[in-house]
């Protein structure tokens, strides 16, 4: 589950605070920390926090918070295999690729929308792994940000002009022209299939 921008400032707060001093704070240092006048209102963004699983509260004790640190590839959101759609990069959970790739360095994973990339045998609520990097070799297949969008296609070039091709013959090839703003993300290194 994603995070707002408050719920981000106070689980910041509670982290640097346990990196500074090596203990987590209380409820009033937190209070006292973010400028807030009402201890209730911290308890509620706390109690957000909790629910968004991304701290532990031990309400018995004083400075009973415990930050969770996730393990996994992070998954940022969804890509449209099909027509580009924006793909706003909060994480929304993790996967645990530990047995797959021996270094998860630089992966995160999107959820596959549309059908435009079925021929290669992706669908729908497939995970696709992406592997961060900003370039891409001809035949490979990629994520990529075109005119602020997010797609998943194979990339080559013709004629001088980037083509981002779909794996459905329903789809038209995607052409890059100078006037769109155009980034490759990342390689697919791996689909893991929703059953």
């Amino acid at each position: 589950m994603g995070l707002t921008g408050r719920q981000k400032e106070f689980f910041l707060f509670i982290k640097n605070f346990l990196d500074e001093y090596g203990y987590p704070p209380s409820v009033r240092d937190i209070a006292k920390g973010m400028g807030i006048a009402s201890i209730s209102s911290v308890k509620k963004m706390l109690d957000r926090l909790v629910e968004a699983g991304v701290i532990k509260k031990d309400s018995s004790k004083a400075r009973g918070i415990e930050l969770i640190y996730h393990k996994g590839v992070p998954l940022l959101g969804r890509i449209k295999a099909g027509t580009p759609v924006f793909s706003e990069e909060n994480i929304e959970g993790y996967v645990d690729l530990a047995e797959k790739f021996k270094n998860t360095e630089n992966l995160f994973c999107l959820k596959v929308e549309g059908d435009s990339m079925i021929d290669k045998g992706i669908f729908e609520g497939d995970t696709a792994v992406i592997k961060k990097q900003p370039d891409i070799n001809e035949g490979e297949t990629g994520a990529f940000r075109i005119n602020d969008e997010v797609t998943l296609k194979t990339f080559a070039r013709k004629e001088g002009y980037i083509l981002l091709i779909p794996a459905n013959k329903r789809y038209k090839i995607i052409r890059v022209t100078s006037v769109d703003s155009f980034e490759v993300i990342g390689k697919l290194k791996f689909v893991i299939k929703d059953f």
